[in-house]
């Protein structure tokens, strides 16, 4: 089609004939489906200036190229030309520049000029359901909630949503979260005599993967295979991200099995997601396998599936193998992120490496990363747990803070002892609208029992439980180690029973501190109820493996 095409041109321009507007319209669509935008943009300015009057739709087309690249002012200055060659714009040039504009993120440049057109007697046309169905898509990618529902009720006065309108909601509302409202759109969709189609469900599907709910997920799918709709990529991309996402490898692997029976071409987002999924099960192998069937397909790697080898490496305790990795995706030629060398730098914290953590921040900000809350965060967490906690301060920065570093801020204060600024840093937290949760309250509750403040630490537990959350296994073994430190036994006591009578199930780490105090005091028999409830429960300790050998003997 496109030596048809470059021929015709070719013979026009040899021949000096001017086209006929519909055979030249025809080929400057042809040339941009072919992705050869640029070219018919030189084939037009070459006729335009032969004086040839084109057809307003061969303008559309280079139009239309123009904003998909993002040159909507150049675009405009061409509808601005059209008059000149005898073209008038139509909706469908000003539906490109709207288009133009929501790729660019310029919502609101795109409803001024939608609103003209709706507004002003000197177009001879108006919006149609193409143009809103624009608007809703850069209203999605920029969550503006408020002006979805302002341009639907517009929308309605004049048009009805056809299945495009309708996918474009249910796609919108399922990224925002509002798994609800998706479905009730797909609900009044069926209602409304507007059949589904393969992007409603995908959308969909993809939505309950995202939350966790496979149970629906799947459900949904089974319904849309029944209603003839094969599954692409994107469909399968999310079941099986779903299915990983939750450690589900073995269905994970006959859905990807399934996908290979289908036909359906793998991309590097199917792998990426198989291969998070091994390393977050610990099957390093599994993992590398995957890796290495990506190559056998000449799957090029992107920066998501380096970042997701690169963080399964390191989260499996294989840093250097990390390294190794990350040096071969320089030698690739890609440019790893922030988020992979936050990654990295996290595990050099981890592995008791400092100076190798603080080095690779130091690579950040060379190779001109702003550092992002996720970074600092992890920076921060580091230097904490490295008994840095002076330094850590430094880099907590208000402007980027978020619920992560405020809690990283308060246990690094709570551990290193420094509780008298911990309230005034709660409060902070709470009046830049991050609600402290149980991971906050713990850290304190264990600051103050690690001080013997029992009194505050209780108050503090009481408080918790007021609020809502929930106090969880390291929240009364906080209190059961500062009972114990202070001797009074039989409260601690209580605090195991209300763990067990709240179906919490108590580690090796309670019974180690109760065991512990009950020594102290000589108390044989508590310790020996303890042993055996430790066995029942097949946990060992330190104290208790001790206790164990010394009976054996």
């Amino acid at each position: 089609m496109i030596k048809e095409t470059l021929k015709f041109f070719s013979i026009l321009q040899k021949t000096s004939q001017s086209p006929s507007p519909v055979a030249c319209n025809y080929h400057l669509h042809n040339l941009a489906k072919a992705s050869c935008g640029a070219l018919s943009l030189k084939i037009l300015s070459y006729f335009l200036h032969k004086g040839y009057n084109p057809h307003a739709s061969s303008f559309n087309s280079v139009i239309s190229f123009l904003c998909k690249l993002g040159h909507v002012n150049y675009a405009q200055n061409l509808v601005s030309l059209m008059p000149v060659y005898g073209s008038l714009p139509d909706i469908v040039t000003y539906n490109s520049l709207i288009d133009g504009y929501c790729r660019r993120d310029d919502v609101r440049s795109a409803c001024i000029l939608m609103d003209t057109i709706r507004a002003s007697d000197q177009f001879m046309f108006k919006p149609d359901l193409v143009t809103f169905n624009i608007l809703f898509n850069g209203f999605c990618k920029l969550k503006m909630r408020y002006e979805v529902f302002v341009y639907m009720s517009l929308m309605l006065k004049c048009y009805l949503p056809n299945v495009v309108t309708y996918s474009t909601w249910i796609d919108m509302f399922c990224k925002w979260g509002d798994l609800c409202m998706g479905f009730n759109v797909f609900k009044d969709m069926r209602r409304a005599g507007v059949l589904p189609n393969l992007v409603s469900y995908t959308c969909l599907i993809d939505g309950y993967c995202k939350i966790g709910n496979l149970e629906v997920a799947f459900r949904l799918y089974e319904e849309m295979i029944k209603a003839s709709f094969l599954p692409n990529v994107v469909t399968y991309t999310a079941l099986i991200d779903g299915l990983c996402k939750q450690g589900m490898m073995e269905k994970a692997e006959c859905v990807f099995s399934k996908m290979l029976k289908d036909g359906v071409e793998f991309n590097s987002v199917v792998y990426t997601s198989m291969i998070g999924g091994y390393f977050k099960k610990g099957d390093v192998n599994d993992a590398m396998k995957c890796l290495s069937e990506m190559s056998d397909k000449d799957i090029p790697l992107d920066m998501p599936a380096y970042g997701a080898v690169v963080a399964g490496l390191c989260i499996n305790g294989k840093l250097h193998k990390a390294i190794e990795f990350l040096e071969d995706m320089v030698q690739s030629g890609l440019v790893p992120d922030g988020m992979v060398l936050t990654t990295i730098m996290d595990a050099y914290f981890k592995s008791g490496n400092l100076k190798g953590a603080l080095d690779v921040y130091k690579m950040l900000l060379h190779k001109g990363f702003e550092p992002d809350v996720v970074t600092l965060s992890s920076l921060m967490d580091g230097l904490c747990k490295h008994g840095h906690l002076c330094e850590a301060k430094g880099y907590f920065c208000k402007e980027k803070s978020n619920k992560i570093s405020y809690t990283v801020l308060i246990d690094g204060m709570c551990k290193a002892g420094e509780l008298s600024e911990v309230e005034k840093v709660v409060r902070e937290m709470s009046e830049a609208g991050f609600t402290p949760d149980k991971y906050v309250y713990t850290s304190w509750i264990a600051g103050l029992c690690k001080q013997g403040n029992l009194a505050d630490a209780f108050k503090l537990k009481n408080k918790m439980v007021q609020e809502g959350l929930e106090p969880d296994l390291l929240t009364y073994s906080s209190l059961i180690f500062g009972l114990v430190s202070k001797g009074l036994m039989i409260e601690a006591k209580h605090v195991f029973d209300v763990i067990l009578k709240k179906g919490l199930t108590p580690d090796s780490a309670v019974f180690d501190i109760l065991i512990r105090g009950y020594l102290k005091e000589s108390n044989t028999l508590a310790v020996s109820d303890l042993l055996k409830e430790m066995r029942k429960r097949r946990l060992i300790t330190a104290v208790s493996g001790l206790l164990g050998n010394e009976g054996n003997n």
